[in-house]
Parts: C-alpha cells; structure tokens; sequence
C-alpha cells in the first residue's frame, strides 16, 4: 500500500506591510494642499504630496521606525521623529500642524508624537539658562491662569492633558525680570507633543527686579 504525502510549503514569504496616513493643516485648522511629504526608514525613502483635502498616505510600508518631514512654502518645515510601525499596522496621524514662517514671529516649537488614541495635548520648554523653581503660570482664555508649576534642576517645565488652543505663559524667579505673556502665543494640538524654544531669562542687578527699571532690550531687526 502506498501512502501520498501532501507537504504544503508557501510559495512565497511576502513582506509584512503598514501604512501611514495622515493631514496636514494651517494654525487655524484649514488643511494644506499639495504640501511635499517625505518619510524615511534610514534603509530608504517614501515621497508623496497632501492631496486637495490635505491628506497623503504611505502605503506598502515595511514595519520599523520612521522620520517624517513636511515642506510648504510659506511655513516653517516640520520633522517628526520616532514613529513606529509595526507589521501590518495601519496607522493614521493626528492632524500635524504647520507654523507660518515669519520673520521675527518669536516662539518656535518641535512636535513629538504622543501614544495613539491620545486626545489631549501637551505643551513644554525649558529657560535659559536653566534654573530650578522658576515658577511657570499657564494663562488661558481671558488672561486667567488656569496652572502653573515650577521648572526642575534642568530648566524644564511640563503641562500636559491640555485641550487644543492657544495659551500664553508667565514666568518668575526671584533674581531674574519676570517675563509676563503678552498674547496666546503658544499652541497645543491633540495627539501631540508642543515642544517650545527656551525662554530667555534676564537676571536682575543687585536683586532689583522691579520692571520698570529694566533696560530697554534693542529693536530686532527682521531680515
């Protein structure tokens, strides 16, 4: 008697395969059409556009770790660093904001990319030069604050679970000219990381801070 022996053996190993997706949008939510996207493995590049709803989509992307760069005219290039895929993923972004470029425009930000399904943001920054217990007073609609903390040994402060929108911020230290929010210059977006410049703090000569003896600083001029 014989006996037939049937071996299945996949005729092949595809690859596994994610994607990413994503939309790109101005300060005031409107979505950015024909924006240039690029994201790399470090072993390879994806180029794309934002299509006419500011959308792009990389698709049939090996599972690893990327870095994305965003480029529109008229806005300040955008790199997220660090975004994970893993196989078979297939991950969509939140909305990445884009900064106008503007001479002389004042706070500049990184976005780090939060856990996803995060629905809140975050927003943090450091002083220079970095100093302890400066304390850091978030102002949020109609100039009240709403938070503050204090920086740690590096200069550092954080304010996370924050809603979208705008916010100013206030800081204090004794021995340094408090710097007082002018305006809701420092914006927070769901699902991400606000990551702000430092915030230059001028000490105070002979422990006299009052501000209305402090020296006039030149006028910048933008190029």
């Amino acid at each position: 008697m014989r006996f037939a022996l049937l071996l299945l053996v996949p005729l092949s190993l595809a690859a596994q395969e994610s994607s990413l997706t994503g939309a790109v949008v101005t300060i005031s939510g409107d979505y950015v059409a024909n924006a240039a996207v690029e994201t790399d493995s470090g072993a390879r590049k994806y180029q794309t556009q934002t299509n006419d709803a500011g959308v792009f989509e990389f698709s049939n992307l090996p599972g690893g770790q990327y870095t994305l760069t965003i480029r529109v005219p008229g806005f300040k290039s955008r790199t997220i660093k660090s975004i994970t895929l893993l196989e078979l993923e297939k991950r969509r972004l939140p909305d990445v904001p884009m900064d106008v470029s503007l001479p002389c425009r004042g706070t500049s930000r990184d976005l780090v990319l939060l856990a996803p399904g995060t629905v809140f943001g975050r927003l943090t920054g450091t002083v220079d030069p970095p100093a302890a217990e400066v304390e850091v007073t978030l102002v949020c609609r109609t100039f009240s604050a709403c938070r503050s903390t204090k920086t740690d040994a590096n200069g550092r402060f954080s304010f996370g679970m924050l809603s979208a929108g705008f916010f100013g911020l206030n800081f204090h230290r004794v021995g340094f000219y408090p710097e007082n929010a002018t305006g809701y210059s420092y914006e927070v977006n769901t699902g991400w990381e606000s990551v702000y410049a430092p915030q230059l703090l001028e000490p105070c000569p002979n422990g006299n801070c009052d501000p209305k003896l402090r020296p006039q600083p030149p006028v910048a001029i933008c190029e």
